[in-house]
């Protein structure tokens, strides 16, 4: 990717905005309109216009107008643009690194402790105002928004009253769990937990059951 182009893309990603956008867009895996895209994260369609043509000039998204079956207007369409991901270093060693210095049980639960405090912080990037209470379907946008800025690719299955099963696949710490498991697994197992606390009203993790399949970890949440 040329450097001019990787510039582009980075700052149409650092409004939190246009990177819920995009996840959203790109988590949905289907042509999206926007009065879908207003719905689900919240946002009055004139304010998503701008953003999304922001990440239509950067190449992010593509645009598409299809016409309806009935009288109407033509509907506008936007999905990920298929193209060179942006260039990212490789941290593996980095990691391996780090991995090392937590060893004994107080270390791991300090790691526990601050993957606790990044989930909430992953969930407040996107969450809403203070004091505001939101029905449980945008609880779950929030969540899900939450576990995809982390690397995580989550799906989601209501279960009996409030209760919800998260199936969690591509995750971010795969590579290092065959030698660091305990840590990996208390990493991952934090992480869900701060996000679910910083939910509004916040959910607790029931159950976590990591690696059921390969690749893929499960929790329940109520």
């Amino acid at each position: 990717m040329p450097e001019t182009k990787a510039i582009d893309v980075h700052k149409a990603l650092a409004d939190d905005t246009r990177f819920r956008l995009y996840r959203y867009i790109g988590l949905v895996g289907r042509p999206v309109s926007v009065r879908e895209m207003s719905r689900r994260l919240g946002l009055h369609p004139n304010t998503l216009r701008p953003h999304l043509r922001r990440l239509e000039e950067a190449g992010l998204v593509a645009r598409e107008v299809r016409k309806s079956a009935s009288v109407g207007r033509p509907q506008t369409l936007f999905s990920i643009r298929q193209g060179e991901p942006p260039e990212r270093g490789d941290y593996r060693l980095l990691a391996e690194m780090l991995c090392g210095l937590v060893l004994d049980r107080p270390a791991v639960e300090r790691a526990r402790e601050l993957a606790t405090q990044w989930g909430s912080y992953l969930v407040a990037q996107g969450g809403p105002k203070p004091g505001v209470r939101l029905p449980s379907g945008r609880n779950l946008a929030l969540l899900q928004e939450a576990l995809a800025r982390a690397g995580f690719d989550p799906r989601f299955r209501r279960l009996q009253g409030a209760a919800v099963e998260v199936t969690l696949r591509d995750c971010p710490f795969r590579d290092l769990a065959d030698d660091y498991r305990e840590l990996v697994c208390t990493l991952h197992r934090g992480l869900i937990e701060g996000m679910l606390a910083g939910l509004k009203p916040p959910l607790s993790l029931k159950d976590f059951k990591p690696f059921v399949e390969r690749g893929i970890c499960r929790a329940r949440a109520g």
